[in-house]
């Protein structure tokens, strides 16, 4: 009845906010390890050899699984192509949390794909993946910086179009976990 079917949305909304969360947070930690090195061939230990392609492979799986299995599909997937396009995907590690992405995605495509969310998010992740901070001033400045033009455009949807929520909270769940990320990584 009713209950097992707000059971199970719960359900879903928390593994689609874990997924994202866990997405966030492999994903920062393969971009430090893509710039930084943090795991180099110095290292002789086989975890720490192996570990960056198992966070790629995670992240691409995570970030397919919530665009497979959710409403999410829309943010998710724009954002992953926003990321090709403005050439973010240029390490082998990117490449291979793309490669599973895309893989996953074949094999269970998305439950459902709005066009015009699609588009919306296609072009804020655009804006964000493309650094554009010396070009603005004032708030447009500290949007560019910080990276918010894709949650804006959520919220915003949410306000005015009335999409769901979830987009946002997904957001702000991979954001939260891609900073703890950066910040394990320096601790």
């Amino acid at each position: 009845g009713f209950f097992s079917f707000f059971h199970l949305s719960l359900v879903m909304l928390a593994l689609s906010l874990a997924a994202s969360a866990l997405a966030g947070f492999c994903a920062k930690v393969v971009d430090e390890t893509a710039e930084r090195g943090l795991f180099g061939r110095k290292k002789k230990y086989a975890l720490v050899l192996v570990l960056p392609i198992l966070l790629a492979a995670t992240y691409g799986a995570a970030l397919a699984w919530v665009s497979s299995q959710t409403l999410l599909s829309s943010l998710f997937i724009a954002l992953a192509v926003a990321s090709l396009l403005a050439g973010k995907i240029d390490h082998p590690y990117h490449m291979l949390g793309a490669a599973v992405f895309a893989l996953v995605l074949l094999l269970m495509p998305p439950v459902v794909l709005d066009p015009w969310l699609f588009c919306l998010f296609l072009v804020s992740g655009l804006l964000d993946e493309l650094e554009l901070v010396g070009m603005a001033r004032g708030a447009a400045a500290f949007v560019n910086r910080e990276r918010l033009w894709t949650p804006l455009a959520a919220l915003g949807a949410f306000v005015a179009l009335g999409a769901p929520l979830l987009y946002l909270l997904a957001l702000i769940a991979f954001d939260a976990a891609y900073r703890f990320g950066g910040w394990l990584v320096d601790y």
